[in-house]
């Protein structure tokens, strides 16, 4: 493993740590209202699911769940083929 990706890792593991930490909800994930004071709003983003939890898996995923040669993902995580 590089340093890039070590670094990558260890950010991700950061990232996903502080979101179920501060994000965690009843049912689900909140967004929030304020990141300094970690105020949940009493909603939760479309995107939590169906975006960020995609990301997550990826960091985390074995190197070989994907062939990055083969797919590119759209602004919405939805793995698309290379045509090119």
């Amino acid at each position: 493993m590089g340093l890039y990706s070590a670094v990558s890792t260890e950010i991700g593991e950061k990232l996903f740590n502080d979101f179920v930490r501060y994000c965690r909800a009843d049912g689900g994930y909140a967004a929030l209202a304020d990141v300094v004071t970690k105020q949940q709003r009493d909603e939760m983003e479309s995107f939590a699911l169906a975006e960020t939890f995609k990301y997550f898996y990826l960091l985390f995923a074995p190197p070989d769940t994907l062939d990055f040669d083969k797919i590119v993902f759209n602004t919405e995580a939805h793995p698309l083929r290379r045509a090119w």
